[in-house]
């Protein structure tokens, strides 16, 4: 049977039922009529040149409610900027698709005024790819909704893009901020940084820390590290985000910040994802699940202790990496284990413990980085509000390298 269990702390909106997608659609376009919707979405250039990013804008070209996609990119050389502004030339039903170059010349000068400022101007990161197109949209007068989602879904489906946008669209619902969830399912488990790593380091704060409101509020997510989300513009570009691995976890401790729990909600995008899954280590370009999680990691601690005293920061930490070593994250691996001896799945145990290993490691190298240097801000940057109205000229410099 589907699950509708409501958790205490959050609204949990489910997948029970599929509504006609038609019909949804047009119900969309009339709540939209004075709410123009955005898609943002963050990638490298090699999704032009993988099945999956082609297919999803073959999709989204053909729903009635979204007035703009904006590919937000970086990785990306400048003798192939054709190739993708090619692939967003394709698009029928005449959808206005167009890139931001996060690395190319004119942006990068954008990246550096914030470095200029003390800012964090990394330009290559997925946080830096989404906050400069949140920028980018509020300079450019956009007023509306943006979803954003990622661009490696092999089974894409348009029905997510109406699951994140109803909730904020419609009156009756009225959230400003909705995040989405699903399961990571294929022959086996995955989603080895949430399963292994999140989940079971949150609890091991709760642990040493007790009972707080941020810790409640991020276990109140059943899928914090997913990428699919929609709200106001007026509200996610109030949100300070890092430039690289810790944007999803930043976002949800800004929306504890600024937002009410009945402000926003969570999701039940309804399918199983099939994403690229990463590997451990990755010496190629895009970042292995051990490095990515590392960065997770530090802006995780970074916002759950930037009030604890320096030296209780190196104290605290040191208890959290022990108890989440020693009981936390196996006791998870456990359950998975169960949930995959349930369901028929592969399960590795080796390889889980593998990865809970290089994630301790991970840990452990941040308790020495605290130890040394103290609690240090993980790149975090100011809202892009914030940002455009201290920087004079800084939107128009933006807009103006939209190709």
């Amino acid at each position: 049977m589907a699950d509708f269990y409501q958790h205490a702390r959050l609204p949990t909106l489910h997948h029970l039922a599929s509504p006609d997608a038609t019909a949804r659609d047009e119900e969309l376009v009339e709540l939209t009529r004075d709410k123009p919707v955005a898609l943002l979405l963050p990638a490298l250039f090699v999704e032009t040149q993988r099945p999956a990013l082609p297919a999803i804008l073959e999709q989204v070209s053909q729903v009635p409610y979204i007035s703009e996609v904006l590919l937000t990119m970086n990785g990306m050389e400048e003798s192939q900027v054709e190739t993708a502004l090619k692939l967003c030339r394709e698009s029928p039903c005449g959808k206005k698709v167009h890139v931001l170059w996060n690395d190319g010349p004119d942006l990068k000068a954008a990246h550096h005024r914030l470095s200029e400022k003390g800012w964090d101007g990394t330009f290559s990161g997925k946080g830096a790819n989404i906050w400069m197109g949140l920028a980018c949209l509020k300079a450019a007068g956009h007023t509306g909704i943006v979803i954003s989602h990622d661009t490696d879904i092999l089974n894409y489906s348009r029905s997510m893009l109406a699951k994140l946008c109803y909730p904020v669209a419609h009156p009756r619902l009225n959230y400003r901020f909705a995040k989405g969830y699903y399961s990571r399912v294929a022959d086996r488990l995955y989603g080895r940084v949430t399963r292994l790593l999140i989940f079971p380091l949150i609890q091991a704060f709760q642990d040493v820390l007790g009972v707080k409101p941020l810790l409640e509020h991020l276990e109140s997510f059943r899928y914090p590290l997913s990428g699919e989300f929609a709200g106001e513009l007026e509200t996610l570009a109030e949100f300070s985000l890092p430039p690289a691995w810790g944007l999803e976890i930043a976002m949800l401790c800004e929306s504890h910040r600024y937002l009410t729990p009945a402000e926003q909600c969570q999701v039940d995008l309804g399918f199983h994802f099939e994403h690229r899954h990463r590997q451990l280590v990755n010496p190629g370009l895009e970042q292995g699940l051990v490095a990515a999680a590392a960065d997770v990691v530090r802006c995780l601690t970074y916002q759950i202790l930037r009030d604890a005293e320096e030296r209780a920061a190196e104290s605290l930490l040191r208890m959290v990496l022990e108890r989440y070593a020693k009981h936390r994250a196996h006791e998870w691996m456990q359950r998975y284990e169960h949930v995959a001896l349930l369901n028929g799945l592969i399960f590795d145990e080796a390889d889980e413990r593998l990865a809970i290993q290089a994630f301790t490691e991970a840990l452990e190298e941040l308790v020495a980085t605290v130890s040394a240097k103290g609690l240090l801000v993980p790149g975090m940057r100011p809202s892009p509000a914030q940002a455009l109205k201290q920087l004079p000229g800084l939107g128009e410099q933006i807009v103006a390298t939209v190709m």
